[in-house]
């Protein structure tokens, strides 16, 4: 991607109105901004996704980048596309984005965390979706910190609860989980965990998951969200002999004390797609299963009643 270096190329502005949203011009991505200070204290939560109506959130998380988090994170969505449940994609890695980079909808028009604007912490669900791209049958509201500043924790608050109320199933990519201290939403949901299978990779597991556990109790008040699901992650760059030998998943199950899906692996051709920008066109037929396995965890009995109930009652 091209970045734009005019100094005097001024930043975009931000366009939302509770009901009604305007698509702003995409613009050439430019030099990002410095960010603005996080508020020191935690909101007050807001009431709980899952209840009600709404969408179950689901937050992915990992102790550490590069592991394909992002990439789990869509083909978790396009499987579950695939099975007919309405679901959206937020990027909530606050200090990473680019999910929609990685999709390879980055030039569709469309709203992203900055062009969003909250001032009374409060979105229409419908509206927002409608201002969205697509990709696959999905919603995707992505992040794009090099075309400014992050999102206030009020907005993403507001964008997470119209996700909610317009879309059976919200993923968030919530990157190291920054974005959890300042919306209780995510650190009361369900989460699934990303570890690289390596002795680094459990160690970093076994820090993350403590103080994730810790973040909910501190902002979410309780155990609301259950135990996680951990997803052991293939190294990357390892041969297949190397990924498939470097930790075995009963030493992992172990180790961390918790049931453990895996491995997803590395496809060579899926990560060449994504780094010469052309996206995911389907899940590898070598991770489909663990895919499914997540896509089935997420997907429980109780919400596909809750989807048909809805859908006799017109909803």
């Amino acid at each position: 991607m091209t970045v734009a270096t005019s100094a005097s190329k001024p930043m975009p502005q931000r366009y939302y109105s509770p009901g009604k949203a305007v698509v702003p011009p995409r613009p050439l991505p430019q030099m990002r901004t410095p960010a603005r200070p996080q508020p020191a204290e935690s909101p007050v939560p807001l009431p709980r996704l899952g209840t009600g109506g709404h969408g179950r959130i689901v937050t992915f998380t990992s102790p550490s980048g590069g592991v394909g988090l992002s990439t789990m994170v869509a083909l978790t969505g396009l499987t579950l596309a695939k099975r007919g449940i309405r679901c959206a994609m937020l990027d909530a890695d606050l200090s990473g984005g680019g999910l929609d980079v990685l999709l390879g909808i980055e030039h569709e028009p469309g709203l992203t965390l900055q062009d969003l604007d909250a001032p009374l912490g409060r979105i229409e669900g419908d509206a927002l979706n409608h201002e969205l791209p697509q990709w696959e049958g999905l919603r995707v509201l992505s992040h794009s910190p090099w075309r400014g500043d992050p999102p206030d924790w009020w907005e993403l608050q507001a964008a997470i609860e119209a996700l909610g109320e317009a879309n059976d199933v919200v993923l968030v990519d919530a990157g190291r989980g920054e974005a959890m201290a300042h919306a209780p939403e995510l650190a009361c949901s369900r989460r699934v965990v990303a570890i690289e299978l390596s002795v680094l990779g459990m160690a970093r597991a076994k820090a993350h998951l403590a103080g994730i556990d810790r973040l909910e109790g501190s902002v979410a008040g309780g155990d609301c969200g259950g135990d996680p699901l951990i997803v052991g992650m293939s190294p990357r760059g390892a041969s297949r002999r190397a990924s498939d030998t470097a930790v075995a998943m009963a030493e992992v199950i172990a180790y961390l004390g918790d049931d453990v899906l895996g491995p997803v692996r590395c496809v060579p051709s899926l990560c060449a797609d994504i780094l010469a920008g052309l996206g995911i066109r389907s899940v590898p037929r070598r991770n489909r299963r663990v895919i499914d396995a997540i896509a089935d965890w997420i997907d429980d009995g109780s919400e596909r009643s809750d989807r048909r109930e809805r859908g006799r009652k017109g909803g």
